[in-house]
This record gives structure tokens, C-alpha cells and sequence, in this order.
């Protein structure tokens, strides 16, 4: 049996104007390369998930968070060559201040600003889907 690693990340999905920034990752491994992502990362040592999504943002992106909602923890397992990497999902619903992405060119090809539906159709990391469909399914219910 693998070892399992664990680890604690924030994700964020980043709204203005009724549009949802999604980046494409760069990765040296190809079940993660070109995928489709909210921005966000890994928490640090004693820092708190709300911190850190603006942080992981602002870092990705250039942008300040705005707001932030805490959404739920969702929990991933990758099946990597050597061992089983265990995500623990901080999500959040994000609202941005103005101005145009700038993306880390070493981590990411390109950024786009898309609709809900378009979202749904985006080839993102596995990890992301539950979390979408729930979030997308808890708005569009409270929309009606």
C-alpha cells in the first residue's frame, strides 16, 4: 500500500460581474497540466484558510479579494506514482477587485473570465468538480 501525504489547501472561486476566473495550470505532471483552476494553494504553518485564499490571490493573480465566503472542505485523493496525495479542499466564493489577471507565467499558461455554464464545460482537476457542481447547484437554487 502507497503512503499517503496530506495537505491542506484554499480555493477560490473568484467572481466580478457575474463571470468566474479560471486559470490553466502548468505542471510538470500531465494529470495536471492544462487543467483548468480557481486560484489558490497551499495553506501555511498556522495560518488561517480565510488568510490565506487572499493571499493565494493575490500571489496568482495581482488582485484583491474583496470578499470572501467560506464554502465547505472537500477531501481529494490522488493517486500518484509513489504515493496517494490526500487534498483537504478549503473552498471559497470570492469577489475581486478590478483590473485584468496577471498570472505567475511559471505555474500557469492563461487565465480566463468565463460564465457558470461555460465553468461546468471546462476541463478542470478532477479535485474541483464535486465542488463546482455543488456550488453551482446551491446558486442557481438560491437564484429561484
Amino acid at each position: 500500500m502507497k503512503p499517503i501525504k496530506e495537505l491542506e489547501i484554499v480555493v477560490g472561486i473568484c467572481e466580478r460581474d457575474g463571470k468566474y476566473l479560471l486559470i490553466q495550470r502548468k505542471d510538470h505532471r500531465p494529470i495536471w497540466d492544462k487543467k483548468w483552476e480557481f486560484p489558490g494553494g497551499k495553506l501555511e504553518a498556522g495560518e488561517e484558510p480565510a488568510c490565506a485564499i487572499a493571499r493565494e490571490i493575490l500571489e496568482e493573480t495581482s488582485l484583491l479579494t474583496l470578499s470572501s465566503r467560506f464554502l465547505r472542505i472537500h477531501k481529494h485523493d490522488w493517486d500518484l506514482e509513489d504515493y496517494v496525495l490526500r487534498v483537504h479542499i478549503h473552498s471559497f466564493h470570492c469577489y475581486l477587485s478590478e483590473g485584468e489577471p496577471r498570472v505567475e507565467t511559471d505555474k500557469a499558461y492563461f487565465h480566463r473570465w468565463v460564465t457558470a455554464a461555460e465553468v461546468l464545460e471546462m476541463d478542470t482537476l478532477a479535485a474541483n468538480k464535486d465542488i463546482l457542481n455543488a456550488f453551482f447547484h446551491e446558486t442557481v437554487s438560491n437564484m429561484g
